[in-house]
């Protein structure tokens, strides 16, 4: 069977949730689009779908699978439009860079959620023929093993072989409930912290550190907190509930001191976490929709720099 046409119909088949639905959008009828997906297993040796109640849906491999078939369609697509251009300068480079299909996007579960939802909104709104499929992931991943086409990494160094490209930087600041400042009273300074309940954060199963932006006010790592949490939406909730000092990112602690929720302390040595970055594979094929949304992404969240390749 051609090759390209199991593409297409494997494709719509994940689009719809079904064979039937797939077989429809390419009008054969199901039993033709069984065959052209057993074909593509065949070649491949494993299975691309999946029975999931009523639904047919992808494989650990068909799900990659999935995203490298819509962006070979996706391609052939845009090397199409080339045939509507008008005349020379008209259309052309636009036809070519025209960014369709699938990006599959990670991210830390809270930045994504709340930092960059908006963002990935405002994406959508200008970018019709693409979709983001989100990842939010509280750990390192794997961006070949994993399927990752670009990732958001908050803090240290990317791992080697990636394109890098420097994002701002997310404020942190420390806050406590205003019950917990009654009982226990306001810090002055980050060394009278010793003296308080601390909300620790853990990242990665690493713990994290209470880096102030005065290096000789560090507290190091917060070993004793009274309560560590692997997602700061819980540390949020615990500051509320007076149970300690959480260190916040602006973006999450805003809402909740205009309600008077929380209140901010230690203002002047409001930490700056290391710069987020975003990256991608380095030696690799970029493609236009990857390059677009990357653009798109560091012009909404950073400052214009070099992509740095790094290494070991």
């Amino acid at each position: 069977m051609d090759r390209l046409k199991c593409m297409e119909v494997f494709v719509q088949v994940v689009r719809a949730g079904s064979l039937s639905g797939g077989a429809a959008a390419c009008g054969m009828s199901a039993v033709t689009a069984t065959r052209h997906v057993q074909a593509l297993e065949g070649r491949l040796g494993q299975p691309l779908l999946r029975r999931s109640g009523r639904r047919q849906v992808p494989t650990e491999l068909g799900e990659r699978y999935f995203i490298e078939c819509a962006e070979v369609l996706a391609r052939i697509e845009n090397a199409d439009a080339l045939g509507d251009v008008g005349p020379a300068g008209s259309s052309m480079s636009s036809a070519l860079v025209r960014p369709v299909g699938q990006i599959r996007v990670s991210a830390p579960t809270t930045v994504g959620s709340h930092l960059l939802m908006p963002i990935f909104a405002e994406y959508l709104q200008t970018h019709p023929d693409v979709a983001l499929d989100l990842a939010l992931k509280d750990r390192a991943v794997d961006l070949e093993e994993e399927g990752i086409h670009a990732a958001f990494q908050a803090g240290g160094n990317p791992e080697p072989g990636l394109v890098a490209h420097t994002l701002r930087g997310v404020t942190r600041v420390a806050c406590a409930s205003p019950g917990y400042l009654a009982r226990r009273g306001i810090p002055g300074h980050p060394s009278d912290l010793a003296g308080h309940d601390c909300l620790g954060f853990r990242y990665d199963d690493v713990l994290g550190r209470w880096a102030f932006t005065d290096a000789a006010a560090n507290t190091g790592t917060v070993r004793d907190a009274r309560l560590i949490a692997n997602n700061p939406l819980a540390q949020l909730q615990a500051a509320v509930h007076g149970m300690g000092i959480a260190l916040l990112p602006e973006y999450l602690l805003a809402p909740e001191v205009d309600a008077g929720r929380l209140v901010r302390v230690l203002e002047a040595e409001a930490q700056l976490s290391e710069p987020m970055h975003l990256v991608h594979l380095a030696g690799r094929y970029v493609s236009s929709k990857l390059e677009d949304f990357v653009r798109y992404m560091v012009a909404k969240l950073g400052p214009e720099a070099c992509p740095v390749v790094t290494s070991a």
